[in-house]
């Protein structure tokens, strides 16, 4: 039985806070102990009750604190983690400022620091001149000599990219729970007329910044199909009013479905006939995952990171490279919606709680590939 603490930034929103507590599910599961150290209140996300679960915030007092923000509150978390008196076989830090506060504690040389998101198009690429040389040189210093993990491929090509050089790093993917997809997606859709139609689908966040729903839209045009594209994803009113706008713009407004947020979309995904994603970025996009675990193939533009490193074979016909092209969208919706591609199997194992969880639990025994 392994002793696994994870840190993280907050556990009240988000994708990652969301990855590690189905993560802590799963160890928890096969009877190993977990504890969760969130550094800012409150926790407001549902964690499993067998876990420990500790909030350890900082709240600087004055301007010298809060340029010293990381050492001050790495002194706070040993000083919590001493009282504690807890000994851990895995220490894994998640996000930027889980980053840079236990780089600076006594967790530093024990700990993995976990990348969720493309470090250089995260930190860097939005930044110009002095500034970007800048946050280069922080972001390369903070991972320098470090072990890491990260979720793709590419998320190691681009600390490459950066010039930082880490004592290990290992690629594991979020963890995905396929039986619990699988049983969910055949619940009965809310929309009946659905039900009796064909169409193409996009999940997710109504943002037009990273997902690039104008790309989408475009795109889905170019196909010339006819089905319905709905869309499912909370967004607040601008972000609907200038999704509902572009659509009118193309001619497709009475095509393009806003359904807003659903708590179970598996079902819309089981059904699809496309899953479609037009993102500049993503860390690891589940949701291309989901709809293939429900069985649907996925259209989506190679961006960072992670869409290449999951449609792999014949899935590869829905990349679409450069992202910007999106006629080149709008051809792979076409032959996808004409000529299926098969969904092996053995592509989804390497999600499954069970192998992700084995590949945590090799770290424990320092069993990472050098860098």
């Amino acid at each position: 039985m392994a002793k696994v603490l994870f840190l993280i930034d907050q556990l009240s929103s988000g994708g990652a806070p969301r990855s590690v507590i189905k993560l802590t599910r799963a160890l928890l599961e096969q009877e190993h102990q977990v504890t969760l150290i969130a550094l800012r209140a409150p926790v407001t996300l549902p964690v499993p009750e067998r876990a420990s679960v500790h909030v350890v915030p900082f709240a600087p007092k004055g301007r010298w604190e809060k340029l010293r923000r990381y050492e001050f509150h790495a002194r706070q978390l040993d000083e919590f983690l001493e009282r504690l008196g807890e000994a851990f076989d895995l220490v894994v830090a998640n996000l930027n400022h889980a980053h840079q506060v236990v780089a600076r504690s006594k967790l530093s040389s024990k700990a993995w620091l976990c990348i969720r998101s493309d470090p250089w198009q995260r930190l860097i690429s939005h930044k110009e001149g002095w500034r970007r040389a800048m946050k280069r040189h922080k972001v390369k210093a903070l991972y320098r000599d470090r072990r890491i993990i990260t979720l793709t491929q590419e998320n190691v090509r681009s600390l490459q990219r950066i010039g930082t050089q880490p004592a290990s790093a290992v690629v594991i993917p979020n963890l995905v729970e396929l039986e619990h997809i699988r049983k969910k997606m055949i619940a009965p859709l809310p929309e009946p007329e659905l039900e009796q139609c064909d169409f193409c689908l996009f999940v997710g966040r109504l943002n037009m910044r990273q997902k690039r729903l104008d790309r989408l839209l475009e795109g889905y045009k170019a196909s010339g199909t006819e089905m319905p594209l709905v869309m499912v994803g909370d967004g607040d009113a601008n972000a609907v009013e200038e999704v509902q706008t572009r659509a009118a713009a193309l001619g497709i407004e009475k095509r393009a479905m806003l359904l807003g947020g659903r708590d179970n979309p598996f079902p819309y995904m089981h059904r699809a006939r496309l899953l479609l994603l037009a993102s500049d970025y993503e860390g690891l996009p589940n949701v291309i995952i989901e709809a293939l675990a429900c069985g649907t193939p996925v259209v989506s533009t190679d961006c960072l990171s992670g869409p290449r490193d999951i449609l792999q074979g014949d899935l590869a016909r829905g990349l679409v490279t450069p992202k910007e092209d999106t006629e080149g969208f709008g051809r792979a919706i076409s032959d996808l919606l004409a000529n299926p591609p098969s969904i092996d199997p053995e592509v989804l194992r390497q999600y499954a709680p069970a192998s992700v969880v084995s590949r945590y639990l090799e770290l424990s025994e320092d069993k990472a590939a050098s860098w």
